[in-house]
């Protein structure tokens, strides 16, 4: 049986909405054109985003039984989405800023495509699970700030366009919504 997202990835075609990417990253200033400061932050937000995610999530599970599962829910329906999200990014194999020579790899990023981007699909999938849950214990409101940050963060250091984190937070934002309520 063969796996159509194991196939041979597509070659993606130049199209409008690249095109557009390319102007937002270039009128963002974003990659090495992005002010010193600017990209070391989005570059330190990059690396390191997934502390205070985790952080909240611990705070989240200390209130006891009642968080456990809504928040072990969300993290196994990001773990799935992330393996589902490199596969389609493989497939549709869309080059990502610094393999088209607009900036430098500032993450030290693999050539892999970056649409959708894993990193927000994952954080979508944690924000859009969790929703529910965030007017209770408000430490889980912190996760779709972090989710945002994360994706501003990308962009800016060149590893993704800005269709690449939409895309990736609003496919993790609904497929996280529509997993926990699957799950009742």
């Amino acid at each position: 049986m063969t796996d159509r997202l194991l196939s041979p990835p597509l070659a993606l075609r130049p199209h409008a909405l690249r095109a557009l990417d390319v102007w937002l990253f270039r009128r963002l200033g974003c990659g090495s054109t992005a002010r010193p400061l600017t990209l070391a932050t989005a570059v330190w937000i990059a690396h390191w985003s997934w502390v205070p995610l985790v952080a909240a999530l611990v705070v989240a599970l200390w209130r006891g039984p009642v968080a456990t599962a809504p928040v072990l829910g969300a993290l196994a329906t990001a773990t799935g989405l992330q393996v589902v999200t490199k596969r389609l990014a493989r497939r549709v194999a869309a080059p990502r800023p610094f393999a088209l020579g607009l900036c430098d790899n500032h993450l030290n990023h693999s050539m892999r495509g970056g649409m959708p981007s894993t990193h927000a699909a994952v954080m979508g999938a944690l924000a859009g699970a969790l929703w529910p849950w965030m007017a209770m214990w408000p430490e889980l409101a912190l996760v779709p700030a972090i989710a945002a940050l994360t994706a501003w963060a990308r962009v800016h250091a060149g590893a993704h366009f800005p269709s690449d984190v939409l895309v990736g937070l609003a496919l993790g934002a609904a497929l996280g919504r529509q997993a926990m309520a699957a799950l009742g």
